[in-house]
């Protein structure tokens, strides 16, 4: 009969570290009228967390006047907040990049 090993590697037993969740804009601050992107839209966007600020790859899903959707990866999941419209950038793809050709470029 087999024994168990007792050296064997065990997942640890302590629960998960909570992650730090980002801060999003309240309805009132983001104001009416939503549009929604039908294509998500690559953007460098800036993202507020209690005790720091980072700047992600992301993309805007829906946006107002004053304020963008953002949805990016955060510790392998997926994670969205509403900030203001001006920490967001455009950024572009690197496909799109290398469909650019010489006679293409700007004068």
């Amino acid at each position: 009969m087999a024994r168990r090993r007792e050296d064997r590697w065990q997942p640890p037993e302590h629960p998960e570290v909570e992650r730090p969740r980002a801060y999003s804009l309240s309805e009132d601050a983001r104001g009416p009228d939503v549009c929604h992107a039908v294509t998500p839209v690559p953007v460098w966007a800036w993202i507020q967390f209690p005790s720091f600020h980072v700047r992600v790859k992301a993309f805007a899903k829906s946006w107002t006047r004053d304020a963008v959707l953002v949805e990016w990866a955060q510790f392998g999941q997926q994670a969205n907040a509403w900030v203001w419209r001006s920490a967001v950038k455009h950024r572009t793809l690197r496909a799109d990049v290398s469909r650019r050709s010489p006679e293409n470029a700007p004068h």
